[in-house]
């Protein structure tokens, strides 16, 4: 019954990713951490993502910015040891309240109409690049602050899916052999992930075909409902960690 309520767990997170590129991990890792240990929901995230990611990387291979992509590959590198010396050095809790609250009050104000500036600026790519590295490590936000860049450089959906997603795939490379490694991800854990891959390969595929029908509005206005749950949950996972 566990494995069952698993796969339909990520079934339905694997539509929202066919539709937006991210958003997975969000949907599924707060159901999932009822149901297996938290290593194991780390090593299912990278799993599945890997095995997810082709069908949306695929449907927009002729629109994706693979310059972007390595351009932001080296700052997130960077940001991932930031991330690792801040989480020594912070309280976790606190940083997630306060990056929660900035991606919240963001999403709000896109949704009521404000225009970001410099989302092709070097130095607006290179800082959303070492955010979205730190977050990682710190907080595990890493999604929003490629979201936020994305949604500033106005990136038709299938330009925006597939660039948002090779580069969490990206990501998901480089971190798998280092947790394998560590031991941190044991191979029982990937056996799991490979169980499950096919019903978020099901949900991907569904929600890849169901996103040929929304236009670019309706996408747009997705992205950052979804970002603005991101932040809204970052808010209250830290919140509930105080009490």
């Amino acid at each position: 019954m566990a494995l069952v309520a698993a796969m339909a767990i990520v079934a339905i997170a694997g539509v929202i990713f066919g539709m937006t590129g991210f958003g997975f991990a969000l949907l599924s890792v707060p159901p999932l951490l009822l149901i297996y240990e938290p290593n194991t929901v780390v090593a299912l995230m990278i799993c599945i993502t890997i095995a997810t990611s082709g069908i949306v990387m695929i449907s927009g291979r002729n629109v994706l910015d693979w310059r972007l992509v390595l351009t932001l590959l080296p700052g997130a590198i960077v940001g991932l040891a930031v991330g690792t010396r801040i989480l020594q050095d912070v309280d976790p809790t606190m940083l997630k309240i306060v990056a929660g609250t900035f991606v919240a009050a963001y999403s709000i104000a896109l949704l009521a109409g404000f225009q970001p500036v410099g989302g092709r600026n070097p130095a607006v790519v290179a800082a959303a690049s070492l955010a979205s590295g730190a977050l990682a490590t710190s907080t595990g936000l890493s999604g929003p602050p490629i979201v936020m860049l994305l949604s500033a450089r106005q990136l038709e959906k299938n330009a925006f899916r597939s660039t948002v997603t090779t580069y969490f795939v990206a990501i998901a490379f480089a971190s798998l052999p280092l947790l394998l490694l560590s031991g941190a991800v044991g191979e029982s854990d990937v056996v799991t992930s490979l169980w499950l891959s096919p019903a978020a390969i099901v949900g991907t595929f569904t929600g890849n075909r169901l996103v040929r029908k929304m236009n670019a509005a309706a996408f747009r206005k997705l992205t950052l409902v979804l970002l603005l749950v991101t932040g809204l949950m970052g808010i209250i996972t830290a919140v509930v960690a105080l009490l």
